[in-house]
This record gives structure tokens, sequence and C-alpha cells, in this order.
């Protein structure tokens, strides 16, 4: 039962990292949540006659773990670089607005 759980658990974890890759947040939240619940149910079953199949599967969902760990990573600077360049461009646009608005009073003189 242990190796039926734990596949599910690499299905899942390529589609969150598919979700990370696309910026679908909504989604790899969802799948984590189900592989978590996954887990949870791995380690009350688990099934010492397939200890070694379990421990290949449990290493490559580590590795599923850190690709979609630098996912994240990549996703949080990327989503960082974009309200930097928001507040930046908001910034612009008020001084050009403050600017605009106190020469048009030089020309009411």
């Amino acid at each position: 039962m242990s190796l039926t759980l734990l596949d599910r658990m690499l299905i899942i974890a390529q589609h969150e990292l598919e979700a990370m890759q696309q910026g679908d947040i909504d989604s790899a939240i969802s799948f984590f949540e189900e592989r978590t619940e996954l887990l949870s149910q791995v380690q009350e079953n688990h099934d010492e006659a397939n200890a070694e199949d379990c421990k290949v599967k449990l290493l490559a969902l580590q590795g599923y773990h850190q690709l979609i760990y630098e996912e994240g990573l990549k996703l949080r600077d990327s989503i960082k670089e974009s309200l930097q360049k928001n507040k930046t461009h908001g910034a612009v646009a008020k001084r050009y607005a403050n600017n605009r608005g106190n020469n048009s009073h030089s020309y009411k003189r």
C-alpha cells in the first residue's frame, strides 16, 4: 500500500512542480496539501517488506522537493522584482503628476 501512495506522491510532486513553473500558485498549494496528506498516510501504513523500493521513491520525492523549492525561490524573486518595478513606475508617475500640477499653477498667473 505504501508504494501506491508513494507513486501517487511522485505524480503529485511532478504536477506541483509544473504548476510552480507556470506560476499557478493556487494549484501548487493544492498539490502540496494533497502530497502532505499522502505523506501522513504513508507514515501510518509503513510496510517494511518493500523498504528498498520505498527508499528509492522517497529519494525521488526528495529530488522533487528540492526542484519545487528552487522553483519557489525563482517565483519569489520574480514577484519581488515585479513589485519593485511597479513601485518604481508608481513613484515616477507620482513625480510626473506632481511636477505637472506645479507647472500648471505657474501658467495660471
